[in-house]
């Protein structure tokens, strides 16, 4: 008989453990899935700020440069003004005999 009752406690102990088990992976698979949406909500914003700051800041940026650039930008020019108006370069023809 105290066998029995052992038997039983044990499988009323186990049933409510394997319940309380399911219960604990439900939650903790629930709050994965929340916590990745709020993850990617907060991703899309950063995201979205990052863009908006970069559209703001690179022009600034890159006008802020232009000092910095400007002898490679004059050395660009006088290369374009000597090559613009040559004309002197006459490709060879070439024949092919067959």
């Amino acid at each position: 008989m105290a066998v029995l009752l052992m038997l039983c406690l044990l499988a009323v102990f186990g049933g409510v453990w394997l319940l309380f088990a399911a219960l604990w992976l439900a939650f903790r698979i629930a709050f994965w899935f929340v916590g990745g949406l709020f993850g990617l909500m907060a991703a899309g914003v950063s995201l979205l700020v990052l863009g908006i700051v970069a559209m703001v800041m690179l022009p600034v940026l890159g006008l802020l440069m232009l000092p910095l650039a400007f002898p490679l930008l004059m050395l660009a020019g006088l290369v374009w003004l000597l090559t613009r108006n040559n004309h002197s370069y006459r490709p060879i023809p070439v024949t092919i005999r067959r």
